[in-house]
């Protein structure tokens, strides 16, 4: 639980489970006064679930009367589902650990971080994303528990309208760094300017360099989503990606839509004229984190200087990046 932080101060998290403690309310029927004794211990956490993730209308949330209906049905009808999930999570007892880990390096790395909780919940395969907020002045990273239970999960295939390519982000250790990130693009996000292409990249650069600082026990390509062959034709193709966009003139575009976004998005392939079929998702993301892996390591800057480098191009420039050659 604790390798590689031998000489840092472990950060211990509160971590609260909004899906445990609605089945234990649901032993004996959840009853308008459990519903009140949820709000109490999750307060802003509990009104977010309800109405940001499971849709209830905001105007039922003062009565715990209509809550206690919702919540018996939510539990009768994801019992099943649940139960899996549990059984899933039994093989992750360091799981917490891990989050702490990555928690205690990201604190590290910036100081100035604040403090964080966990907060665990069941979204019915409807939230593929982290997400954090601010409650009582510490930062609440959340995440949906049964969207992580690894490629492998038999109930992914199951689900109408699940896109294949969740299984590439759904892997169980990837949690604590995906967290990192969520915080990460939360605080940097306006400072950063993205007009280019090249600001795209650079900014995805960092957050995935800083994915691979945080948690650096977990292989790149599956921390990234890949698969190792895919992992091997980005390596290989590297410097022919870099002069796909060097001759497309796309660095510098400013047509996030029709210029650029195919290189970003979420997929099992990015597709377009002059790619192979077989071209891996996100190669502007595999660029920018090349490019600011040289600029880290050609500037010995930490991960806090890296960040607080707001110019893209001043970091292409100073890496020094040029596969073509």
């Amino acid at each position: 639980m604790f390798s590689g932080c031998h000489s840092e101060k472990h950060v211990k998290l509160q971590t609260s489970n909004l899906t445990e403690a609605i089945e234990m309310a649901a032993d004996g029927g959840i009853t308008p006064l459990d519903v009140n004794g949820l709000k109490q211990k999750f307060n802003k956490k509990f009104d977010r679930w309800c109405v940001d993730i499971m849709g209830v209308p905001p105007q039922y949330m003062g009565n715990d009367s209509i809550l206690s209906v919702f919540l018996t049905r939510f539990m009768e009808l994801n019992k099943p589902v649940l139960t899996s999930v549990k059984m899933h999570y039994v093989r992750y007892p360091d799981l917490n650990g891990d989050i702490e880990n990555c928690v205690s390096k990201l604190k590290k790395e910036l100081p100035d971080a604040g403090e964080f909780e966990v907060f665990v919940y069941f979204s019915q395969f409807s939230l593929t994303n982290t997400f954090t907020d601010t409650v009582s002045g510490k930062h609440v990273l959340g995440y949906s528990a049964e969207m992580f239970m690894d490629d492998t999960c038999t109930l992914y295939d199951k689900i109408e309208g699940m896109p294949a390519w969740i299984k590439r982000y759904a892997r169980t250790e990837q949690i604590a760094p995906y967290l990192a990130i969520t915080y990460l693009n939360g605080r940097y996000n306006e400072s950063h300017p993205r007009k280019t292409m090249l600001d795209e990249m650079i900014f995805q650069g960092k957050l995935w360099y800083s994915m691979l600082q945080l948690t650096p026990d977990i292989a790149p390509e599956r921390l990234l989503g890949y698969t190792p062959q895919e992992w091997k034709f980005l390596q290989k193709e590297e410097s022919n990606i870099w002069n796909f966009y060097v001759q497309e003139k796309t660095l510098f575009s400013t047509d996030f839509n029709r210029g650029y976004k195919r290189f970003f998005v979420q997929g099992e392939r990015t597709t377009g004229a002059g790619l192979p079929e077989d071209c891996p998702p996100r190669i502007g993301n595999f660029t920018g984190l090349k490019i600011v892996a040289a600029y880290a390591d050609k500037t010995g800057k930490s991960l806090k200087q890296i960040w607080e480098e707001t110019i893209a191009g001043n970091i292409l420039k100073e890496s020094g990046y040029n596969p073509i050659r």
